[in-house]
């Protein structure tokens, strides 16, 4: 009986442990498909992030090209602006200095014109007729500067007056008169 129970008692034994294991074999069967479903849900999502990275990238890209448009657009218009005014500002510069240059020109000229015509009148009076007589000659210098032989200035009257004085002979020198 001893073998017997002994066999019953190893029999059961082997039972218990056939049931342990097969409730070993259950339970990683469980976990290996928790596992693979894990697994897929991880690689389902993971497909989904990188989607959506792509995307996202795809998005910011399409935006940064945009930006970099804009900014070359506005750089473009802000130049293109300068250029306009710095354009105008020459153009309104050239425009007023002419204008001055020309009103100033005209006056200078309109005034030695008339300085001109008012030389030209009095050279055709008996005075500016004998003022010539004295230039041709080479005495008219002498004559406003009081520079003959014989001749001195004073002051009197707060002007300078010119005076023939003889010289120690008595002869008194003068100018060519035409």
């Amino acid at each position: 009986m001893t073998d017997e129970r002994e066999l019953g008692d190893g029999l059961a034994a082997f039972d218990q442990l056939g049931r342990e294991m097969a409730e070993t074999n259950r339970l990683l069967r469980a976990v290996r498909s928790d596992q693979a479903t894990r697994n897929q849900q991880e690689h389902a999502l993971s497909a989904e992030m990188q989607t959506a990275l792509k995307q996202a990238t795809g998005a910011s890209q399409k935006a940064l090209q945009a930006s970099k448009t804009e900014i070359r657009s506005n750089l473009l218009w802000t130049g293109l602006t300068s250029l306009l005014i710095a354009l105008a500002g020459c153009g309104a510069g050239y425009y007023l200095g002419h204008q001055s240059g020309w009103e100033q020109g005209h006056a200078e000229g309109y005034q030695k014109a008339r300085n001109q015509e008012a030389a030209a009148n009095w050279a055709n009076t008996p005075a500016g007729q004998r003022a010539y007589g004295l230039d041709r000659r080479g005495s008219l210098d002498l004559l406003s500067l009081c520079q003959g032989n014989g001749w001195t200035t004073e002051r009197q009257k707060g002007g300078t007056v010119c005076f023939p004085n003889a010289d120690a002979k008595g002869n008194v020198t003068g100018w060519y008169l035409p």
